[in-house]
């Protein structure tokens, strides 16, 4: 890949684009990975290898993408800003394996696209330097949508990987960790400073591991995708208060639901378990249907 120029040489990055008439857009939260160290940690806990499939989210410059083509890895690259993805298109053209999708991620119906892309039954992985801006709505759509990876590789804000990670009782716990720890095992690999980035952000960013995990709800998971980011809104509320003003059920109603769930009525959302919340959305779910 000698005619690949080097983007995570900042000198490089910025000569390419200035010659396409391009800017880090603020708006987007495009800060370029230039430490070639880091891209190399976040291929290897991926794992890539030849003939792996994989998708990236937002490949910028395309630091992990150009690393991903050299493990022989099949990719697609969503990218949103047209500008970078004609850059990129340029970049990429001695690359056979690598497709790039000009998209908003956060639109995108993951089920079908992978199904059109990839093999049939054929486990595709997932990998982004995600934008700050996005990394929190993309998480939940990528839950919503069941994307299907078989292992992901994400970077975010260092904020959103604790809230990921975040267990029952813990300040960072959220309807974010509930959901992510109901589909995946979660990881903190490591942590990334500031000045990997051009631009340099202004937090710092950490690296995480998602593996799937075995799914213990059937027809009301998307029953127990709702009710979680209910309960969530007003997270200083009794799960009894809660449950009354979202189902608009009788207390009685629900202080029945809950005794079933075995969860007690003055406890609050932040300290359940996901297998608390999985129970109570399949009692729930159960006796509204």
């Amino acid at each position: 890949m000698t005619n690949i120029p080097d983007v995570t040489s900042p000198r490089v990055l910025r000569e390419l684009l200035e010659s396409h008439c391009l800017h880090p857009h603020k708006q987007w939260g495009q800060n370029f990975l230039i430490d070639g160290n880091i891209v190399r940690k976040i291929i290897t806990a991926l794992e890539a290898e030849q003939g792996d499939s994989v998708v990236e989210i937002g490949p910028g410059a395309g630091a992990l993408t150009v690393a991903l083509a050299g493990k022989g890895a099949d990719v697609l690259a969503v990218e949103i800003d047209r500008g970078l993805g004609a850059m990129l298109g340029k970049i990429l053209q001695p690359l056979p394996n690598i497709e790039l999708l000009i998209k908003d991620a956060l639109g995108i119906n993951w089920r079908d696209l992978i199904a059109k892309k990839f093999p049939f039954g054929h486990p595709v992985k997932l990998v982004s330097n995600l934008p700050y801006v996005i990394s929190g709505p993309f998480m939940y759509n990528i839950f919503q949508e069941r994307f299907p990876f078989s292992r992901a590789v994400l970077m975010f804000q260092k904020e959103v990987a604790g809230r990921l990670v975040a267990g029952p009782g813990e300040s960072d716990y959220s309807a974010l960790s509930v959901l992510c720890g109901y589909f995946c095992k979660g990881e903190i690999l490591f942590n990334v400073g500031s000045n990997v980035f051009w631009p340099k952000p202004k937090v710092g960013s950490a690296v995480i591991l998602l593996l799937p995990r075995d799914r213990m709800l059937g027809d009301e998971e998307e029953h127990f995708i709702k009710m979680v980011q209910g309960l969530f809104r007003h997270r200083r509320k009794t799960v009894l208060n809660n449950m009354v003003s979202y189902y608009n059920l009788s207390r009685k109603k629900v202080l029945l639901l809950l005794d079933d769930s075995g969860i007690i009525p003055t406890e609050r959302p932040e300290r359940l378990s996901v297998e608390q919340f999985a129970l109570l959305a399949r009692i729930t779910y159960n006796y509204l249907n």
